[in-house]
């Protein structure tokens, strides 16, 4: 993303009252960012129908014979709903698979794309899977996206509620008996079994030179082992899924890695109805390949859905896989390709209607590509017949264009008074200029004697034999010419957009695939294009996504108000709930009726290739409504020990009465004014050994709950090591945490855990990423609300009152969005002997903790230290621990001094007499330099705790008027230094590293505007697996405009007394740099990891607060 210099808008601060010295802090950090997102050198309408409208449709096409599209499914195709299918012998009809539409056309598409996982690594669909289905709605007025996969285990798959409803989970799992005289059952793969039907005719003539089982079994093997083989299969797609697809007039096939805009806009009345098949480039038509990302067929099961039998690897799939050890990859866009341009009687259409990111030099990477939604009506909760979802995908036609993207509407195609082009759906979009003209391909000066053209090669990736009759002369096919293949000649013809279709300097097309993207996308990434598609409860919809290398932005209203971290407007106070119910809807966490959906990446591990990509070889979801655990085969297992969960009964009109479970019982809670504590620990192998430890482990992570209230909602997530060989120290030490926590309800001493969720989750993992185990718990809450961060292992047990301190901010910020509150943390030097019990249940092995009326004592005779790691059992090493050096101060670290003294050391003559002035007002409101932000949030934490405890702000010497300035200044202060250290300047980047706390953070799940959700838009970094980067998310949510508080009276603290009891001499000798570090084990991946997290937010931060109408983006 480029930013020119660009004027800030000023917007007043609002809630609090403003410094006079805050101007230069916030011009300071418009410069921070305007740093962070520098380009780095990186490779609707409504339609209401009525019910005698729709019965007018109805016999409007019976009249017409043509046939419904295929009617909706509401869940995930088993494999008792395709074995006739697979069997042609059993009787079925596919079409109860489909789904009803408002609008029925004559021509109905259907894009077949089979699916699976990678066998290294979790059984999921790709990170990027949500992103494609949410583009995919947009064409489902024409188009269906039949998905056929195995072995993603029910857990694992995306929620079939919010999928749209042209997008079709087909499950070819089967159940097979294990051998060896097991009774039990094991998944196996019907996709094979499909895939011979390419042998049928060698079948029919018994030519096989194997068993059909033998070649499907053969099969299966190898598209598991390398499941990017299927995509040799795409031209007998419309043979081999012959009876899906009867319904259909034209079949294609796509991958996964695209972004669909507005199909049916795009595909000309002519492809539907003159060309047998249709291919979609972006602009490499001298290359004359079927391209495997876009192209589609007339569906003619007798003559074009066999065309891929001139292809051998196929037709005779028995003889090649008769020699096993010499089946190599065979790219359809080459046999393929070439089968069909040899023909006289096809007609082909290579179109260019593609984006692509295979150019770091183009708009896509300066600006990214836009995807809009449309207006979605706001009183609607789900699809229905009466909604067309749209997504139109655009972006700058040149990298100097794109100004106008930031002041455009993202709905501009809905404005008829200057878009009317676009909405006449007859009218093509491309415009033809001047006559056909005849391409010469290779092959051609081969017949005409020149044999050195039998040497041409235009594609790397398709065999030699093949390129004389797809390569085109070099230099007769440009970028702007489309290409048809009529009679067996080959023409073309130049095209320009149909002018005033589309708005100055900007350029549209059907869709986009980001090949070189998707190898380091994240799921963590593209989490807000998740339920994008939710429409939400208040006035506020969201527009669209920004899809940029670092992953998925918020589409942005021009005309909506500044909310970043500089212009937090001010907010009515009112008892609307309008605002506090925005997540209900957004977000991809649970709610009270519901878990979340969300898949959590346990373990990574770094890719060869490219740098910065991962591999997520350990998933885990939360369990669906209708089960308390899930078993994920070659991933995680989540066990629910303990649910409020609710069971709703319901009797509808003297029908039998139902039942069906909520996630949380909502006479429980108060989901927008109460606060969820969310809690992890991990238990390794060797802490199973140490059965006191494990037991007291559980017994700090009892003692929060209870202190948090049995009021308050709470989550405590454990995780377990599953391959400890010693099976009986496994099942002790499920049953120690079953025992705390799985009592019965009738137990008094349990009363604490009525409101709480307590799961297991467990594989064959030594540990685990804890930033994930904190997302997981986190996405569980069903409140607005949520603490999040503490770290168990450290003894650390919550103050007394911190649920009460907590629940309070949640009622005084109802009506605001956006607020981060910090709850600071420390090491106890001495325990509390004034209280022996504290209240604690009795039979329970608890830890006390002290309240905030202690707290001038302590500060006073300085008895708690903010220095966890001096009393850690197991100590890290040096190496990762803050390094010295005697030319840069560590407590300066965090304070934004190095980019202020690059800017004071600069030439003075460089500098205009404004920007002199500003940075020398800087310098004068620097009064707090010499502390890091960890001081800064202390100190203020400190100063306002002790006014809670005496009701007066002492450490501001009761000066009201100094008082508030004061504090306004160290709250600014906070937030340029958080930001600042994402300059990745290299004590910054040390700072960010080696901090060794885990930021206890009460989180807002509203983001600071309507667009943006907290869960998704500023989560942990999974891959950061260890003690590193636990600074990173607090400084990202400054970034994007949070407002950066602490949360007075309310903290943290370790005992020795807790400390003691969760260390023994063995534990204290073991060193488990794993978790003192990130644990991916490549500098290079956690480096291009720490640029798109860096990047990302500032970027975000950009889009939203610089007018839109004096920046370019």
């Amino acid at each position: 993303m480029m930013l020119p210099a660009a004027k800030a808008t000023r917007v007043k601060t609002g809630h609090r009252p403003p410094s006079k010295s805050t101007a230069p802090l916030k011009q300071f950090a418009d410069t921070i960012i305007l740093q962070l997102t520098r380009q780095q050198p990186t490779t609707a309408t409504y339609a209401t129908v009525s019910l005698l409208g729709v019965g007018l449709v109805y016999l409007l096409f019976s009249a017409l014979h043509t046939s419904f599209p295929p009617a909706h499914s509401s869940s995930d195709l088993g494999p008792h709903e395709v074995s006739h299918l697979i069997n042609p012998t059993k009787s079925g009809d596919v079409a109860a698979m489909g789904r009803r539409y408002a609008n029925l056309p004559k021509n109905r598409l259907a894009i077949v794309i089979p699916y699976l996982a990678p066998p290294a690594g979790a059984p999921t669909f790709p990170p990027y899977f949500e992103l494609f289905a949410t583009s995919a709605a947009g064409s489902a007025q024409d188009v269906d996206y039949l998905i056929f996969h195995c072995f993603i285990p029910p857990n694992l798959l995306p929620d079939q509620g919010s999928l749209p409803m042209n997008v079709k989970l087909i499950d070819l799992n089967s159940q097979k008996k294990k051998s060896g005289g097991d009774t039990s059952e094991e998944n196996e793969c019907d996709m094979a079994k499909l895939f011979t039907r390419v042998t049928d005719q060698r079948q029919k003539n018994n030519q096989m030179k194997m068993p059909v089982d033998k070649l499907s079994s053969m099969l299966s093997r190898q598209i598991i082992n390398l499941p990017y083989m299927l995509v040799e299969y795409k031209p007998a797609f419309g043979h081999i899924f012959a009876e899906y697809l009867k319904d259909y007039s034209h079949w294609g096939y796509s991958d996964l890695d695209v972004v669909f805009g507005d199909m049916s806009r795009w595909i000309d009345h002519d492809e539907w109805t003159d060309y047998d098949i249709v291919t979609y480039g972006f602009g490499d038509q001298d290359k004359l390949y079927l391209r495997g990302q876009f192209t589609f067929h007339r569906n003619d099961p007798s003559y074009i859905n066999q065309l891929w039998r001139g292809c051998k690897y196929l037709s005779e799939m028995d003889v090649r896989y008769a020699n096993p050890s010499k089946v190599k990859f065979e790219s359809a866009e080459g046999c393929y390709s070439q089968a069909v341009i040899t023909k006289k009687d096809v007609k082909v259409k290579y179109a260019v209607k593609a984006f692509s990111d295979v150019s770091e030099h183009s708009p896509i990477y300066a600006h990214g590509m836009y995807l809009s939604l449309g207006s979605a009506p706001s009183t609607i909760t789900s699809f229905s017949m009466s909604y067309n979802a749209k997504s139109v995908l655009y972006t700058a036609s040149t990298i100097e264009s794109g100004s106008t993207l930031l002041t455009l509407s993202p709905n501009w195609f809905e404005d008829h008074s200057k878009y009317s082009l676009y909405s006449k759906r007859d009218l093509p979009l491309q415009q033809y200029i001047g006559e056909k003209s005849q391409v010469q391909t290779y092959r051609t000066l081969y017949n005409e004697g020149d044999k050195q053209a039998s040497k041409v090669k235009c594609m790397y990736w398709a065999p030699k034999e093949y390129q004389m009759d797809l390569c085109t002369v070099e230099g007769s096919v440009g970028s702007d010419e489309v290409v048809f293949l009529e009679g067996g000649v080959l023409t073309k013809q130049k095209f320009v957009l149909r002018e005033n279709v589309f708005p100055s300097g900007v350029r549209s097309f059907p869709f986009f695939h980001f090949q070189e993207w998707k190898r380091t996308y994240r799921t963590t990434q593209l989490l807000p294009s998740h339920n994008i598609r939710q429409p939400p409860t208040s006035s506020k919809a969201m527009s669209g996504l920004i899809i940029t290398k670092e992953g998925a932005l918020p589409l942005f209203i021009p005309d909506s108000s500044p909310s970043g971290w500089k212009s937090h407007k001010h907010l009515k106070w009112s008892s609307s709930k309008t605002i506090s119910s925005d997540w209900v809807t957004l977000d991809t966490g649970a709610t009270s009726s519901q878990p979340s959906h969300s898949r959590f990446c346990l373990s990574s591990s770094p890719k060869s290739n490219p740098k910065g990509a991962t591999l997520c070889e350990i998933s885990a979801a939360w369990p669906r409504m209708e089960s308390s655990n899930s078993y994920l085969e070659d991933s995680a297992y989540v066990n629910i020990l303990r649910s409020p969960a609710a069971k709703i009964k319901t009797t509808v009109r003297g029908k039998k009465e139902t039942s069906s479970a909520s996630w949380w019982d909502d006479r429980l809670i108060d989901a927008k004014n109460d606060v969820t504590l969310a809690l992890t620990l991990q238990i390794s192998s060797s802490l199973m050994t140490e059965k006191a430890v494990v037991k007291s482990l559980l017994a700090v992570a009892d003692s929060n709950i209870f202190i948090w209230g049995g009021r308050q909602p709470s989550v405590l997530l454990i995780y377990i090591d599953s391959s400890v060989k010693d099976k009986n120290l496994l099942a002790a030490t499920v049953q120690l945490i079953k025992d705390t926590f799985a009592s019965d309800p009738a137990d008094s001493t349990a009363a604490h855990l009525q409101n709480s969720l307590v799961a297991i989750v467990d594989s064959n993992e030594p540990s685990v990423s804890r930033k994930a185990l904190m997302n997981m718990a986190a996405n569980a809450a069903p409140t607005r609300w949520v603490v999040t961060g503490l770290e168990l292992e450290r003894g650390l047990v919550l103050s007394q009152e911190a649920s009460l301190y907590a629940m309070r901010e949640a009622k005084v910020y109802a009506d605001l969005r956006g607020y981060v509150f910090v709850i600071p943390q420390f090491a106890s030097k001495r325990d509390d002997t004034r209280i022996v019990k504290n209240n604690l249940p009795e039979g329970r092995h608890m830890f006390s903790s002290i309240g905030s009326e202690l707290l001038p004592t302590i500060k006073g005779k300085q008895s708690m230290s903010s220095r966890l790691s001096e009393y850690d059992c197991a100590k890290c090493s040096a190496k990762f621990s803050l390094p010295e050096d005697k030319t840069v101060q560590q407590e300066t670290i965090g304070s934004g001094e190095e980019l202020l003294d690059d800017v004071e050391g600069a030439d003075e003559g460089e500098m205009d007499d404004q920007a002199q002035n500003r940075r020398r007002r800087l310098a004068d409101a620097s009064t707090f330099s010499d502390k890091s932000v960890e001081e800064h949030i202390e100190n203020l934490w400190w100063d306002l705790s002790v006014s809670e405890a005496y009701g007066t702000p002492g450490g501001f010497n009761g000066q009201s008027d100094s008082s508030v300035d004061a504090i306004v200044k160290i709250h600014d202060r906070i937030e340029v230094s958080l930001i600042s250290l994402l300059d990745r300047s290299e004590y910054h980047l040390d700072y960010l590293r080696y901090f060794d706390k885990s930021p206890v953070l009460l989180i807002d799940r509203l983001g600071p505007s309507p667009e943006m959700m907290t869960l998704d838009f500023a989560p942990e970094v999974e891959e950061f697996g260890g003690r590193c980067f636990n600074l990173l998310r607090l400084a990202q949510l400054a970034t994007l405009g949070y407002r950066i508080n602490v949360l007075p009276g309310a903290f943290a603290a370790s005992y020795p007394k807790t400390r003691s009891a969760l260390c023994t001499d063995a534990l204290a000798k073991r060193h488990d740099s794993s978790q003192c570090d990130c644990d991916l084990g490549s500098e290079a991946t956690i480096n291009e990891i720490l640029i798109d997290e860096v990047k990302r937010p500032a970027k975000v931060a950009v889009l939203k607060d610089f007018d839109s109408r004096e920046t370019v983006m």
